[in-house]
């Protein structure tokens, strides 16, 4: 049997290195901590049903785990906060999976994967973001952020993607992928058809959803400080360069989206990739000038 080496870095930010000398004897079991973050601020009752246990009402300190499914209702509303500094707040009448979390703390890198069903989202990039795209999948599209922030309001029939802040938004479906680089700017997609081209977002627009992911039923909500309480505003992306806050003079998080918005005309947006199949020539074809 071949020697080889297998590093396994689980949540709690324990690396244990195990050398597999071929030897079951000397062979030992990986540590794995399901994981991957914490709820850091709720509204109502929020579930959440890890893989291997019942489902539980989220309340604050209730950690999240992988493959874990969160369901929001009418009333409800939860503020969820990564291992890497990531952020997802998760509107009423959502449901959502975590497919896939891994980090690194050492490297400060890893991968975040999430498909959200139906619902109105706010993610905000932590460390992960920083080095690799996090992917969003909804039933119309999918979608990736680098080191930012971006909106999502999504059914079984339509996706809205707004981009607040960040290196770039992608959205990709029907073989066809838009890339946003102009913040404030949204690219809106059907089910079964290629995405939209980038268009700035109507002022004013966005109020419902963001009255869905600060306020529910008229209750404040403190989830961006409770969250920065915890050291997310150390480490994710929600600021701008040197740790500055972001645009304008309300410095929340949908204060940033909201400032986007009213400057969505003030960057250029770079041209969009559409990605399309390269045509295979036929078998034997003879080029030209042959």
């Amino acid at each position: 049997m071949k020697n080889a080496a297998v590093c396994v870095v689980t949540l709690s930010s324990l690396a244990l290195c195990v050398g597999a000398l071929g030897v079951a004897a000397l062979s030992l079991p990986a540590l794995a901590d399901p994981r991957v973050g914490v709820t850091s601020a709720t509204t109502g009752g929020p579930t959440g049903k890890p893989p291997a246990q019942a489902e539980r009402v989220l309340h604050v300190g209730v950690d999240v785990q992988a493959n874990e499914i969160v369901t929001t209702g009418s009333s409800d509303r939860a503020h969820l906060l990564f291992l890497d500094g990531s952020s997802l707040t998760v509107g009423p009448q959502a449901r959502l999976t975590i497919d896939r979390f891994v980090y690194d703390p050492n490297s400060k890198s890893g991968a975040l994967a999430i498909n959200a069903s139906q619902g109105v989202f706010r993610f905000v990039g932590g460390k992960i973001s920083k080095t690799a795209p996090v992917t969003v999948t909804t039933p119309s599209a999918t979608l990736t952020i680098r080191g930012g922030i971006m909106i999502v309001s999504t059914d079984a029939n339509r996706t809205v993607a707004m981009f607040v802040f960040g290196n770039d938004m992608t959205v990709t479906a029907g073989g066809h992928t838009t890339i946003v680089t102009r913040t404030g700017w949204q690219v809106t997609t059907y089910a079964g058809i290629a995405p939209g081209q980038p268009a700035p977002t109507p002022p004013g627009s966005l109020a419902a959803e963001l009255k869905q992911l600060e306020a529910i039923g008229g209750q404040p909500s403190n989830a961006d400080d409770a969250a920065k309480n915890s050291g997310f505003a150390d480490q994710n992306s929600g600021l701008g360069p040197a740790g500055t806050t972001l645009g304008g003079n309300d410095t929340t998080i949908n204060g940033a989206a909201t400032n986007a918005v009213n400057n969505a005309n003030t960057s250029l947006q770079r041209p969009t990739i559409i990605t399309t199949p390269t045509p295979t020539p036929p078998a034997g074809g003879r080029g030209p000038g042959n």
